[in-house]
């Protein structure tokens, strides 16, 4: 009868465990899902800005090899730029012909357009220094001598870093709802793990053992917890990633250990941190309970 009874309890609390860590798991994915999220629309916003193209028209005509390996030169050695490429007059010439098609170059004589050297800007100078940074050097680069103008589509940059702006306050909004929705569940699913070792807690208080004890085997135990399920949250989170890779290549293309391992700190430290919090306040509660509140 005891082998029966003991055998009960250990299934009973096996499937306690693993209850309780699929809850935690379910909880921190959808935690980890968020914060995964939230640093994938600043890696869109910071690929799409990087994406755009700077022109530097110049006052010359065509350039000979060595002038336009003097400005490469120039542009290359500049932090902002991460690839520099030289439109010839003559050739973006014939390419506006054929797009438009209409021979203007057989009675203009000439090519009607400027040279210009096309800048792609680099991605980390960006996330550093955003659009600001971006308007400044514009301002650098068309001071420089030899220069006409410098293009970009600012209106089109600035109306998207307005947008993503305007959806800042309600993104904390979601992000400290979901918060709280998180920390409740936790509590919840910790609260019910201890739920059926009240008695064992108060008989154990009744015999001496101090408070601290008391608490921490349930503490550890919940926090064990807390480690598994943020473990198996990561990897439905970077399944996930990899199903949405498919989708968005531009923006993930640059995740690495890095950015995943940002993820796992956040989902571990929020795990061990809510599930021990919730051990320690499930446990005190039955600290000096009447009977009556046991059952």
């Amino acid at each position: 009868m005891s082998r029966t009874r003991t055998t009960r309890r250990s299934r009973a609390h096996d499937f306690s465990a693993l209850s309780t860590s699929l809850g935690v798991a379910l909880t921190l994915f959808l935690l980890g899902t968020l914060v995964a999220g939230a640093m994938l629309v600043r890696d869109l916003k910071l690929d799409w800005m990087s994406s755009m193209r700077v022109e530097v028209v110049l006052m010359d005509g065509a350039l000979s090899e060595q002038e336009v390996l003097q400005w490469t030169e120039r542009f290359e050695v500049d932090a902002a730029v991460s690839q520099v490429e030289y439109v010839d007059p003559e050739t973006a010439s014939r390419e506006l012909e054929e797009a438009l098609g209409e021979p203007f170059m057989d009675f203009l004589g000439e090519a009607p357009l400027p040279p210009v050297m096309e800048l792609s800007l680099d991605r980390d100078w960006m996330q550093d220094r955003g659009l600001v940074g971006l308007q400044q050097q514009v301002e650098e680069w068309g001071s420089m001598e030899g220069v006409s103008r410098v293009d970009y589509p600012e209106s089109l940059l600035l109306r998207l870093e307005r947008g993503f702006d305007e959806w800042t306050i309600p993104g904390l909004c979601l992000v400290l709802a979901l918060m709280v929705v998180v920390v409740a569940q936790i509590l919840n699913v910790v609260r019910l793990s201890v739920f059926g070792r009240r008695f064992l807690i108060r008989s154990m208080e009744l015999v001496g053992a101090p408070p601290a004890k008391i608490r921490r085997p349930f503490i550890l135990e919940a926090m064990g917890y807390g480690l598994i399920g943020a473990l198996l949250a990561y990897a439905a989170v970077v399944f996930a990633l990899a199903g949405a890779r498919t989708i968005l290549p531009g923006a993930l293309g640059f995740w690495g250990a890095k950015e995943l391992m940002w993820v796992l700190a956040f989902q571990l430290f929020v795990g061990l941190v809510l599930t021990g919090l919730s051990a320690r306040w499930a446990v005190s509660r039955y600290f000096g309970a009447r009977l009556d509140k046991l059952v």
